[in-house]
């Protein structure tokens, strides 16, 4: 039976013009409670007890007393605050940013970083992203990380642990900045590249991410997932996707299979010149399918149909193109379109060799 205990004390920060202390408490509150994180702020620069609505937080949600080294710690962040303040320049934020890397163990001082000197704070506030990771609790280890790296901004292995949280968390903004500083920190490895690179085919920003590809190809020609991301911006740019498949093929088809039919989009981003949509009417006769044939292809093998059902021509080509000529389907399908008269143009920025 697991009964109520304290797991950790972190700091938010603090606020030099309103004197507010902000923390959070991880805390299990037994078989009845659960887990459990409790947020407060304490007023400093008052008088009575600052640590009064800590105090009654967890007598009142985990019926448990202030353990001593978290009132030990806690004091002695409030005298270096108050010391801060006293500075000449003590209301500038940035002065209190140390704040936030803080974290308390209820017992174990080794697994508090107050008192340590830096590199073991880092290493402190690693091993708590470490296992709170474990504990699939990936907010709490995202934000550890985040603080970490407030201590040692190019620490690589934080850089790309708090990626791939990001990643798994689709925090898509937030992982294209942190692949920007790993990509600053770490120059010669082509993981940020590709991170970065993803992140940027999710917020629609196809120019910046083939840049990104081109450059590990440059140095590793080979590269199935470099391959792969600049044949999908290419693709989304308008421009021929083929080659880079090609070559993916060519490295490994069973993957380059899966990713086509499980992630690619197939949708063109941009307008082309003389491009059309044909309506959903037009689709059986078009594909040689059945209606129905059709909606299971748009929901489970990616045939870019709009929400009326209609489809632009050049991305039907482009998907049956990829079809057939990746033989994602036991049989090839038909593509009985007239040929344009004028063929799509893409945009300059897709064609090859655009820099």
């Amino acid at each position: 039976m697991s009964r109520p205990h304290l797991r950790y004390l972190l700091l938010d920060g603090f606020d030099p013009d309103t004197g507010e202390l902000a923390l959070r408490v991880g805390a299990h509150g037994g078989e009845d409670l659960g887990p459990q994180v409790l947020r407060l702020k304490l007023h400093l620069g008052r008088s009575g007890d600052a640590l009064q609505p800590l105090r009654r937080e967890l007598t009142t949600h985990v019926q448990m007393p202030l353990p001593p080294a978290w009132e030990k710690g806690l004091k002695l962040i409030i005298r270096a605050i108050e010391d801060e303040l006293a500075a000449a320049e003590g209301r500038d934020p940035l002065r209190y940013l140390w704040v936030q890397t803080q974290v308390l163990h209820p017992t174990d001082p080794r697994r508090s970083t107050l008192n340590h000197p830096i590199p073991a704070q880092t290493e402190i506030l690693w091993d708590w992203a470490q296992r709170l990771e474990q504990e699939e609790d990936l907010a709490r280890a995202t934000e550890v990380l985040e603080r970490l790296l407030l201590l040692a901004p190019r620490h690589v292995t934080a850089l790309s642990r708090l990626a791939f949280l990001l990643r798994q968390q689709r925090m898509v903004e937030e992982l294209l900045d942190v692949t920007a500083r790993w990509v600053q920190a770490d120059p010669g490895n082509a993981e940020p590249l590709l991170r970065r690179g993803e992140a940027l085919l999710a917020l629609e920003r196809p120019v910046e991410a083939l840049e990104g590809f081109r450059k590990v190809l440059k140095v590793q020609p080979l590269h199935l997932l470099a391959h792969l991301g600049a044949a999908q911006a290419q693709a989304q740019l308008g421009g021929d996707p083929f080659p880079h498949l090609d070559a993916a093929m060519e490295l490994d088809a069973a993957a380059t299979r899966a990713v086509l039919e499980e992630t690619f989009d197939y949708r063109i981003l941009g307008p082309l010149r003389n491009d059309r949509r044909l309506a959903p009417e037009d689709l059986p006769q078009q594909l040689g399918l059945s209606a129905p044939e059709i909606r299971v292809l748009a929901a489970n093998h990616g045939l870019p149909l709009g929400e009326d059902g209609s489809v632009r021509e050049s991305e039907l080509a482009r998907w049956v193109g990829i079809q057939n000529r990746c033989q994602l389907r036991a049989a090839g399908l038909h593509w009985i379109a007239p040929t344009p008269r004028i063929l799509p143009e893409p945009p300059p920025e897709a064609l090859p060799g655009a820099e």
